[in-house]
């Protein structure tokens, strides 16, 4: 079965005089994902959302949603996509209910439709008890959940959030993430951010961007493996270990080193080597058992960090 790619760039480049604010680049976001577009403040996130979405020309290269070039079909392209930009685009002077009205006007709903749309996104985005307020004296995550209604009020199979929980209280942040997640599954949605927490939290994929350039992108999981290794292995067994035994699982393939206390064990393992079935094995030959037996991988702050380090080291 073909892959089905929501967004797709290739070789996508934006020149600006003096600077090169995206360098070519080629990353891929699944139709029905999470994706999260992670990097610094000044790292390109923003510049390379507004690319996908039709609303920059790049200097090279291209972007694709669901197969539409936003520079050759712009129309059709910016039907398929709802946007929450960084600086959400509001009229403050009027009502909830009246922007969403403009909204799907602007988005080009049918007019027997506009109603049900408004009523839907109000109901999404938890605006029922605001809908009549002016959006100028809604909090700031009240304004932000506006934004993301009026993202989705054409229902666009892809939602485009740039830093959607910005400068957000703690309690905001909770209900904008919560909100992310409900959409999941119902469309493809793109958000980028710089809060790593935010990111291993709601999303199935990543992309890492630092300096206009594509530094990892995939499931963290394999970013995680690619960039660190596979982590630590802790393991607990139900008694403790002879000195003969500990041996032999230093000798087992694919083991880089072990360390133990008590009835714990740690064991690196060797590059990407998964070494959790052989100390299973081994240990049931031993007459040793297993009470748990866990992998532990690197935070994704640990793996952001060695993407930026590496990054500054150029000629």
């Amino acid at each position: 079965m073909l892959q089905q790619w929501a967004i797709k760039t290739e070789n996508l480049r934006k020149d600006y005089p003096g600077m090169t604010a995206v360098h070519d680049l080629n990353f891929g976001v699944e139709v029905g994902r999470v994706h999260g577009f992670l990097g610094p403040n000044g790292a390109g996130k923003s510049t390379t959302l507004r690319m996908v979405c039709g609303l920059l020309r790049p200097t090279a290269g291209r972007a694709l949603v669901l197969g539409i070039d936003p520079v050759d079909q712009p129309d059709e392209a910016k039907a398929k996509v709802g946007l929450l930009p960084e600086h959400t685009p509001l009229y403050r002077d009027m009502s909830v209910e009246d922007f969403l009205l403009f909204s799907a006007r602007l988005r080009h709903v049918p007019a027997t439709q506009i109603e049900v749309a408004r009523s839907r996104v109000i109901e999404q985005a938890g605006l029922g008890d605001v809908r009549k307020r002016l959006i100028g004296n809604l909090s700031k995550g009240f304004r932000q959940r506006v934004g993301i209604a009026q993202a989705l009020i054409h229902s666009p199979p892809v939602i485009i959030l740039d830093e959607p929980t910005a400068g957000l209280d703690p309690q905001s942040v909770v209900e904008i993430r919560a909100l992310i997640r409900s959409l999941k599954g119902e469309r493809t949605i793109v958000f980028s951010s710089h809060i790593l927490t935010e990111v291993e939290e709601v999303c199935d994929t990543i992309s890492i961007i630092h300096h206009g350039q594509l530094k990892a992108s995939g499931s963290l999981s394999e970013i995680k493996q690619g960039l660190l290794g596979k982590g630590t292995v802790k393991l607990e067994t139900d008694k403790p270990l002879t000195a003969a035994q500990l041996d032999k699982l230093r000798s087992l393939g694919g083991v880089e080193s072990l360390t133990h206390e008590g009835l714990l064990v740690r064991l690196v393992p060797q590059g990407k080597n998964d070494i959790r079935p052989g100390i299973v094995r081994l240990l049931t030959q031993e007459g040793v058992g297993v009470l748990t037996i866990e992998l532990s991988t690197p935070p994704l702050e640990e793996v952001f960090m060695a993407v930026t380090r590496a990054s500054e080291v150029r000629v």
